[in-house]
């Protein structure tokens, strides 16, 4: 005779055949964000079920697309806080954003270059060694009427940690000047390293994270000159114009953070769209903080 435990497990049993596996196999594994790097959502365990809740745990880690290592660190343990009044919890860890720094940083692709025409004509700044000169008369001396180039990269990766307040950053930059000489060829002029702590604000769409990046003081310090010796605080100036004005518009509209404006895509199942989206910081313990996604509800 068969008892109501024995039916019952075999219906459940039939339903994760039939229904749940299948529709877990329409989670994304690996997803291409561009020419340069991918995320991997796949699974690092099996899901596993309460009788309120059903948890999964996602690997979230960006990787190069030519040239897929791992990471020289590893993922923080998360826990979500008690609350659960919300249908869905997605959390994020230092891990995803701290690997996707890697992954830009060793493909080279966290740099730019600046010139003279990116500047409007009507600003008394310019890239050029005659305006340069009144800073460094070394540099109006050795390449009279010349413009200049500035080219910025990143050092090493950036560093973001996840606070309650929300996310902060410490980038490291190189900051190269080049005198643009007559037959186009470039002259060093002197290497500054630059580093400030900044802030990157993150909201959620219905299937994708978005962002746009604040700095602020700027710290400077002298690398190598090829002008002489100079006390760096003389361009404390002109990067404080450089940065707020040339770089963070090109970096959250066209360079870096288009990406994060465009959204990199959340781990959504097939016919599954988000509401009502919470995007909270939550410091879970001395060590591991991550930012919650928490919709209302789901539609599908």
């Amino acid at each position: 005779m068969l008892t109501i435990d024995y039916l019952v497990c075999q219906e459940v049993t039939s339903s994760v055949s039939s229904e749940l596996q299948p529709y877990f196999q329409t989670l994304p594994v690996m997803t291409k964000i561009d020419a340069v790097a991918g995320i991997n959502y796949g699974l690092v365990a099996p899901p596993t079920t309460t009788a309120e809740t059903l948890d999964v745990q996602m690997k979230g880690e960006f990787y190069r697309l030519n040239h897929h290592n791992p990471p020289p660190f590893a993922p923080p343990v998360m826990e979500f806080p008690a609350a659960h009044d919300r249908m869905v919890y997605l959390g994020l860890s230092d891990y995803f954003f701290n690997t996707a720094g890697l992954v830009y940083q060793e493909a080279g692709v966290l740099k730019m270059t600046l010139t003279d025409d990116m500047i409007p004509k009507e600003s008394k700044f310019r890239l050029t060694t005659k305006f340069f000169g009144q800073f460094l008369p070394e540099v109006a001396k050795m390449f009279p009427n010349m413009k200049i180039q500035i080219h910025i990269s990143a050092s090493a990766p950036p560093q973001l940690s996840v606070q309650p307040t929300g996310l902060s950053f410490v980038p490291a930059l190189d900051v190269q000047a080049f005198a643009v000489v007559t037959n186009s060829s470039l002259a060093s002029l002197f290497l500054i390293g630059m580093s400030t702590s900044g802030f990157l604000e993150v909201g959620a769409r219905s299937d994708r994270l978005v962002g746009e990046l604040k700095v602020d003081r700027l710290l400077l310090e002298l690398k190598h000159s090829n002008i002489g010796p100079f006390p760096v605080e003389l361009l404390q100036d002109i990067m404080n114009y450089v940065v707020p004005t040339l770089v963070l518009p090109r970096v959250n509209v066209v360079s870096i953070t288009e990406k994060l404006q465009k959204g990199f895509p959340l781990p959504m199942p097939a016919r599954v769209q988000l509401y009502n989206i919470v995007l909270q910081s939550h410091q879970v313990s001395p060590r591991v903080s991550f930012p919650q996604i928490s919709p209302n509800n789901s539609a599908q």
